[in-house]
């Protein structure tokens, strides 16, 4: 997966990047958006190359909404392009059952076990 994104190009930024588990927002409609609040101003990108059959054995949709998911999320970085990033983690935090990964070392984690165990 890849995150298209025009991030604002200063010093907050050079830092955030560096850094890995960045914090960030996922809004997932029809699109799958990333946003970050850390950094000046904030900033917004759409990830490319993602399926959303893969993505929801890992994370659990919500009830209704204009999103099927929303969670806060950590993320970690590598610029390929100019203004395209290779997402190498990303984790998804929902409060019923915690971090979920949804990718590791650049693919797609195991899926999550998110069935009822009786």
């Amino acid at each position: 997966m890849k995150l298209k994104i025009d991030f604002p190009e200063n010093l907050i930024t050079d830092d955030l990047l560096k850094q890995e588990q960045i914090p960030c927002v996922c809004k997932i409609s029809n699109e799958f958006e990333i946003h970050f609040s850390d950094t000046v101003p904030k900033s917004s990108g759409l990830v490319l190359d993602w399926d959303r059959q893969e993505l929801e054995l890992r994370a659990v949709a919500g009830g209704g909404g204009e999103y099927t998911h929303h969670a806060n999320s950590l993320i970690t970085l590598k610029k390929i392009d100019v203004d395209c990033y290779e997402i190498i983690d990303l984790r998804m935090f929902y409060r019923c059952f915690g971090w979920c990964a949804i990718v590791i070392d650049g693919a797609y984690a195991a899926p999550g076990n998110f069935g009822d165990e009786e």
